[in-house]
């Protein structure tokens, strides 16, 4: 079994053989690679009987859509491998697979070849987390957004108003109010208020400024398909600002669920101008 001093943590990458004398893989020389996502606690815990791997498969680049833990269902993970040169692994979440952990111990450690840099390690752990962490939101809410208006429904274009300005936003977070927990009656608006969060420290003004661009097309958008908060009957969008990501307390995100697209990057809990506490929404 794995000890207290056991070299493996989550996001070693298994040498090819070893990943294929596990049959984890059909070759030692394939395009596949296994990764371990057990947490670093669970690897040597006795009471753990398994370690979990994700087998993923060599991508010739990184596709920005599933960078940095957007996709619940895919990732694509950056190692830094010999002379200088990058690795991009394709994971899925359907790739998953347990290893009985007295068959994994006989492996020492990972392939030293593959190191995942500290960024990278956190996009892991919040792909993890995302899968089972991602707010559900009421039926009613989720069916008044996918309204069709002409060829797209409400949220395709909402992605399509976020996608140009993924790479400076932190995500959406949505407040229902009184409505976060509760189907509404046909006629019964769902009060809604929208934080499009930007990333204030990396982005900066640019940032910013794709903030409030979003922010204004989403309300161009939600009013000229539910009307404005005073007739609307479906969703009334009643606030939808920009704010920085630098100052979010617990408070406000025991208020707020982001809502999740495949656009918007799940970076680390938002903490300069975000609306203080107890007046979000």
């Amino acid at each position: 079994m794995l000890g207290r001093d056991t070299l493996w943590r989550q996001g070693d990458v298994m040498t090819d053989g070893d990943a294929w004398k596990l049959d984890l893989v059909k070759s030692p020389d394939s395009e596949n690679r296994v990764v371990v996502i057990s947490h670093d606690c669970d690897l040597p815990n006795e009471a753990e009987e398994f370690v979990e791997v994700i087998v993923g498969e060599i991508a010739s680049s990184s596709d920005p859509k599933f960078v940095n833990a957007r996709n619940p269902r895919r990732l694509h993970l950056l190692f830094s491998a010999d002379a200088d040169q990058s690795v991009c692994l394709d994971l899925r979440f359907s790739g998953r697979m347990l290893v009985e952990k007295r068959k994994f111990s006989k492996f020492r450690m990972g392939d030293p070849s593959f190191k995942l840099a500290d960024n990278q390690k956190r996009a892991l752990k919040q792909w993890l987390a995302a899968r089972y962490g991602r707010p559900a939101f009421p039926n009613a809410f989720e069916n008044r957004l996918r309204k069709s208006i002409g060829k797209r429904t409400v949220e395709k274009k909402i992605e399509k108003i976020l996608e140009p300005e993924s790479l400076n936003l932190v995500g959406l977070f949505f407040d229902l109010g009184g409505g976060r927990n509760g189907e509404l009656a046909d006629g019964n608006p769902y009060l809604l208020s929208i934080s499009v969060v930007y990333d204030a420290i990396e982005g900066g003004s640019t940032a910013r400024k794709a903030a409030e661009k979003v922010a204004k097309d989403l309300i161009d958008l939600f009013h000229s398909v539910y009307g404005t908060p005073e007739t609307s009957n479906e969703i009334a969008l009643e606030k939808c600002h920009a704010v920085a990501d630098t100052s979010i307390t617990l408070a406000d995100l025991r208020k707020v669920d982001q809502w999740r697209l495949e656009y918007i990057s799940l970076n680390e809990a938002p903490a300069g101008d975000f609306v203080p506490a107890g007046r979000i929404g």
